[in-house]
């Protein structure tokens, strides 16, 4: 897991010093290492998570295939979990490897089958990979946009970069607020992460999960899909016993692929039925150690997250799940006072507006890092994959996979999987998520709705597959708790002063989309006499998602630097 940058300048030569701060502006993402290749016109640059092949052979960019061995140059940010079999693979073609990485074999992949490469790779990744013969720059986005990538069109040049905020970096960059877009995002912040290729920064696109970008030498584009879920659903078993002995096997080897490491692996631990069942599937594959194929050898660490006095606070279930995993556990207890320091360095992390306060998610990760943990295999995606929020109960079951794929592909699942990505990898992290694997997905899609909803119950192939696997209390448990931040108890105390500061900016008291001042002093009152409660959570969320986009413009577009205490004036 890495960050990755790159120019095409069919005019000017690169400039070294700029790429070079174009590079380091992701250090975050990738904190043991660096490397950049530069030719004339093209320039590729990677920042470096080591998690397989800790040695320097792993630097990217990596050359691979010609005669010469450097034809192609990649810069690459992802897993490819099925690595293991596609070298194999490549090897009985007369591949020959030089070290333990994927990035090898991806490259190896992409030299042998070019762009049909992509249909093998099981995994998450952004890659960027140069022909120096064609001279022509292949960019891909992983199936699912679970890691990211953007690209812009500047003055003479192409430029890409796997997080919004290294495009600040560039000589030239007019940091321009897309208005129309901003307006959208307030409608609803989780419309058009997977729906748009748009950004608050005008001028600055998303390259979307499946899809495929080449850049030319002379600076033309050329965007396509390489991706369509619904041309790939299987056939499932008629019969329900079937499909969830189908399932449990998909699982299985999800969980078995994300466990591929050459560090230690932790899991972020809620006690909820989504990370219960990756921590029981863990437990059973270390009882079957030779499945795994790559591990660190040390077992699998715990991450639970308490919230002392919180309603959202699942400690209790988390700690039956660690007991019947023997897992170690580590618990850390999130202060919601402290967190507060942190607002901003969420709000500058995620790169884009959210409708939710992400520093529980920020201090999350943190806390993984803080404890030696760069790789966390996390249930994402399985509410969304398997319907597991109790409003599916109101959705025609005629439509209900309609409605499924419209959350997976375009509006909640990928504001989710972008606020994770950034958080994580703010600390150096790599969060895996076998719920995401693109057989999973599939094969959930092709199942009939009564096996996800069904006897009262949300995800329900998921309970009945964890049969034996997990406690019982927790399998069939019925209540869904969030990982959400306690964002009334913050109104009523030190988050209110940040309010008051942020309305005071004139695009919060000239915003077309409210009535500035009037939201202010409601706002304000409330703040004052400490009126906010878990009734108001509607408001709190809007007031919130306002506060954002005030705070996002201020660091994003004017270049405030991002520290606290925050002044607006």
């Amino acid at each position: 897991m890495c960050g990755i940058v790159g120019i095409v300048s069919p005019v000017d030569p690169i400039d070294p010093v700029e790429f070079d701060r174009f590079t380091d502006a992701l250090a975050h993402r990738g904190p043991d290492g660096r490397g950049t290749f530069i030719s004339s016109s093209v320039g590729l640059g990677h920042r470096r998570l080591s998690i397989l092949d800790l040695s320097a052979d792993g630097t990217n960019p990596l050359p691979f295939g010609g005669a010469d061995g450097r034809r192609y140059w990649i810069t690459y940010n992802g897993e490819v979990f099925n690595f293991i079999e596609l070298r194999a693979e490549l090897e009985a073609f007369g591949w020959t490897f030089r070290t333990e990485t994927d990035t090898e074999v991806v490259g190896a992949a992409y030299a042998q089958w070019g762009e049909d490469a992509l249909l093998r790779f099981n995994g998450m990744w952004a890659l960027a990979i140069w022909d120096t013969v064609e001279r022509r720059l292949f960019l891909a986005r992983d199936r699912f946009g679970i890691k990211p990538l953007y690209y812009a069109v500047l003055p003479g040049r192409v430029a890409f970069a796997s997080e919004l905020k290294a495009f600040l970096a560039l000589a030239g960059m007019e940091r321009r607020f897309d208005r129309d877009m901003a307006g959208l995002t307030l409608e609803n912040p989780y419309a058009f992460e997977g729906s748009s290729d748009r950004t608050l920064m005008a001028g600055v696109r998303k390259l979307q999960g499946g899809c495929r970008l080449v850049v030319t030498a002379d600076g033309r584009l050329d965007l396509s899909r390489w991706w369509e879920t619904r041309d790939h659903l299987p056939q499932v078993p008629d019969r329900y016993e079937e499909q969830v002995e189908a399932f449990r096997s998909l699982f299985l080897d999800a969980v078995r692929l994300r466990l591929r490491s050459d560090v230690p692996v932790g899991l972020s631990l809620s006690g909820g039925m989504d990370s219960s069942a990756i921590a029981g599937t863990m437990a059973w594959h270390r009882r079957h150690e030779a499945a795994v194929e790559r591990e660190a050898g040390t077992p699998p660490r715990a991450f639970i997250a308490s919230f002392p006095n919180a309603v959202n606070d699942e400690t209790p279930h988390a700690d039956t799940v660690v007991r019947h995993a023997g897992f170690q556990a580590h618990h850390w207890n999130f202060d919601p006072a402290a967190a507060l320091d942190h607002v901003l360095d969420s709000v500058w992390a995620v790169d884009e507006v959210y409708g939710g306060l992400n520093v529980p998610i920020w201090a999350n990760y943190q806390a993984m890092r803080r404890f030696g943990v760069t790789v966390s295999v996390d249930g994402h995606g399985g509410d969304e994959v398997l319907c597991g929020y109790p409003w599916y109960f109101d959705q025609p079951l005629c439509g209900l996979n309609d409605k499924l794929y419209d959350d997976v592909h375009h509006t909640l699942l990928p504001s989710i999987l972008r606020n994770y990505d950034r958080c994580s990898m703010a600390h150096g992290v790599e969060v895996r998520m076998p719920f995401m694997d693109w057989r999973l997905i599939t094969f959930t899609m092709a199942l009939p709705p009564q096996a996800k909803l069904g006897k009262g119950y949300t995800k329900r192939i998921l309970r009945d597959a964890m049969a034996g696997f997990m406690p019982d209390t927790i399998r069939l448990r019925r209540q869904k708790i969030g990982f959400n931040s306690p964002l009334a108890e913050w109104l009523n105390s030190g988050l209110g002063e940040l309010y008051r500061q942020v309305m005071a900016h004139p695009l919060w008291m000239e915003a077309p989309w409210w009535d500035g001042p009037a939201e202010r002093d409601r706002i304000m009152a409330k703040c004052s006499a400490r009126n906010w409660s878990m009734s108001d959570w509607k408001d709190a969320l809007e007031s919130w998602t306002r506060i954002n986009l005030v705070l996002w413009y201020m660091l994003f577009i004017e270049g405030r630097p991002v520290t606290a205490p925050f002044c607006a004036s």
